[in-house]
């Protein structure tokens, strides 16, 4: 994330690291954001919100159509931070990103795994229409 020549910004702590790189989120800035969030993983390694700034990068590689990068990144949620509040919602993005690539095998099995698993999650409802969508397709 670092572009030489320019320096790593400065925050008084993780959070407020996170709250500006989730601001750059908020206002469609992806690459900035996902940068912005690395620099949060670096600068404060023991960071809590780890979890979610990772999320959050896989939410921009998404939202920008990098659908391999997402996965990688989702997936690492599932690896590294097991016990996030994240899970579900990062079972979701790997489904869906599976799903845009065309994997519908692996898509499938992804969601189903999350329904089964938060059957009466946020996460787990839009696996199920997903799922319907590939029933309705063939898939």
């Amino acid at each position: 994330a670092n572009i030489p020549g320019t320096r790593v910004p400065t925050y008084a702590s993780d959070t407020e690291a996170y709250e500006t790189a989730f601001g750059l989120l908020k206002q469609r800035r992806y690459v900035e954001a996902g940068a912005a969030f690395e620099d949060l993983m670096l600068m404060y390694p023991d960071s809590l919100l780890k979890d979610n700034a990772t999320y959050w990068i896989g939410e921009t590689f998404y939202v920008m159509g990098e659908f391999d990068l997402a996965i990688e990144k989702f997936q690492d949620v599932l690896d590294l931070y097991p016990d996030s509040q994240k899970i579900p919602d990062a079972m979701l993005k790997v489904g869906y990103s599976q799903y845009e690539l065309k994997k519908w095998l692996e898509s499938r099995s992804t969601l189903e795994e999350l329904v089964e698993m938060y059957p009466g999650s946020t996460a787990g409802r839009l696996a199920s229409q997903r799922l319907n969508q590939l029933s309705a397709a063939g898939y």
